[in-house]
């Protein structure tokens, strides 16, 4: 074999070998390890609904799934099983209003979804908060991931922290409180008397209930199973925005036991009678006449929505009244 023979097979021969090694070397995709979210933490308010950007790639290739490894509490302990556990919510399908006079026919109204409070996308990684979330507790989570592409995975331990906050005020007031003497056959203000409410106290119980303590000036308790509740004629009472249970008078209260439902109760605004100025969820609850000492029978206007299940008590104080 010649000199020039053996320098051909040579090259050829290390032509092919070049071939081979490079076709090893020949990698596909490329993932990053900076792999990031843009809101970092993901803020959120209980009941809503929140949703992140997808994961910041870094020049990754894509498409990218996403998989939650962990998602713990500030504790440290695992709660994805409550977090990303179907849930049902509760919406409406119609209108409600004074004409849904019974529980069948405001149920009737009412229906049930099924979401999960926390969930990531697959498809890119958006984190998903729902209105699932009033049913965990605020407080901050934290997340992490594990992000794959054509390349291989990469973990992103505390890849994210989630804070949901508490939903804010339970109750909100309308239209302020004022108090007055009236006709008890017309309804007619007769003359101001004062009066306000000293408190508004809530706790998260089993049964909704909205429950009236009446206060004179002494701070003597009015006893409504003694002495009745009525309502300043020509006036809205809560038994028209809770026509679901029945009034319970007591020796220290009037209370009222109301349904859950989604966002707020009462769950329909005042529309008023004989276009008299009502508020948004207006009541006039009366004390009668014989039961004070203003001659007359005395109301108090009260205007407020609650946002929270549970038990509301709501002190209001007659200034200027003494019960006899």
């Amino acid at each position: 074999m010649t000199k020039n023979k053996l320098v051909a097979y040579a090259s050829i021969i290390s032509i092919i070998i070049f071939a081979l090694y490079s076709c090893n070397k020949i990698e596909k995709g490329f993932i990053s390890t900076n792999l990031y979210y843009l809101e970092n933490p993901l803020v959120s308010t209980m009941g809503s609904i929140t949703v992140s950007s997808a994961l910041i790639t870094d020049g990754s290739t894509t498409p990218l799934t996403v998989e939650v490894t962990k998602l713990v509490d500030m504790d440290g302990k695992d709660v994805l099983p409550i977090l990303g556990k179907m849930d049902s919510i509760l919406g409406f399908v119609g209108n409600v209003s004074y004409l849904d006079s019974n529980l069948a026919l405001l149920n009737a109204k009412l229906t049930t979804t099924g979401a999960r409070p926390f969930s990531v996308n697959p498809h890119g990684g958006r984190i998903q908060l729902t209105p699932a979330t009033q049913y965990v507790h605020p407080g901050t989570y934290t997340l992490s991931v594990k992000a794959t592409n054509i390349r291989g995975s990469v973990n992103l331990p505390d890849a994210c922290k989630i804070i949901i906050n508490s939903s804010g005020d339970t109750y909100i007031d309308y239209g302020g409180t004022y108090g007055g003497k009236f006709n008890p056959n017309t309804g007619s203000f007769l003359g101001p008397i004062g009066v306000n409410v000293e408190s508004v106290n809530y706790a998260a119980t089993p049964i909704n209930k909205i429950i009236y303590i009446f206060h004179d000036k002494n701070g003597v308790v009015y006893n409504a199973k003694r002495g009745g509740i009525s309502n300043r004629v020509n006036r809205w009472s809560m038994k028209q925005f809770d026509p679901y249970y029945p009034e319970i008078l007591t020796d220290s209260s009037v209370e009222y036991q109301f349904p859950s439902v989604p966002n707020q109760f009462p769950v329909f605004a005042n529309s008023g009678i004989n276009n008299i100025p009502r508020g948004t969820f207006g009541v006039f609850p009366a004390i009668p006449k014989s039961n004070n000492n203003t001659g007359s029978p005395i109301f108090v206007f009260l205007d407020m929505a609650f946002f929270a299940k549970g038990t509301f008590i709501i002190n209001v104080k007659f200034t200027d009244v003494q019960w006899i």
